[in-house]
């Protein structure tokens, strides 16, 4: 092989991955937007148990019925916001406008996943009327998701990395 046939190929692997990165992030924002327009019948769902997400993530896990089934579903964010510090009189968890469950001091005990959605408690489902396992819990999601965002992101970092590799082996 020659050198610019390297050169080449190295273009084309790196620039192919950051098509596939580009093509996922669509396909999820794709997914998203249908799932969203779908999820339009609502009903009510109760707190029955509480999901350990990992990194000191806990959210609620809701049971609702439609039609004489039972479902079950775990509350989603948009993401998750850890930080080391909280401003005074602000809470240790909260949910922020941007539909991201916020956690001060790092971590989520069982008591503060409690205090937020206490056993029992009601939470708005919206769902598929079709497929009623397909729902949204508490609200409908009215921003991209940031996974998208992240895979589109990657996808033009490597397309640019890989112009850029091109131009400076030249």
């Amino acid at each position: 092989m020659t050198d610019e046939q390297i050169i080449m190929l190295v273009f084309l692997i790196i620039a192919g991955l950051g098509l596939i990165f580009i093509i996922v992030g669509i396909f999820i924002i794709l997914w998203q937007k249908r799932k969203t327009k779908l999820c339009q019948e609502m009903t009510h769902g109760i707190v029955v148990d509480y999901c350990y997400r990992g990194n000191g993530v806990i959210v609620p896990v809701v049971e609702y019925h439609v039609l004489g089934e039972t479902y079950k579903k775990v509350r989603t964010f948009r993401g998750y916001i850890t930080k080391s510090w909280r401003r005074d009189g602000e809470p240790y968890v909260r949910v922020t406008k941007n539909d991201c469950l916020s956690i001060a001091g790092g971590r989520m005990g069982k008591s503060d996943a409690q205090n937020m959605w206490p056993l029992g408690s009601n939470m708005a489902v919206y769902y598929h009327p079709m497929k009623p396992k397909m729902a949204f819990i508490e609200k409908i999601p009215e921003h991209q998701s940031i996974m998208a965002m992240i895979f589109i992101g990657v996808g033009i970092f490597l397309i640019i990395l890989s112009s850029f590799l091109v131009y400076v082996i030249k």
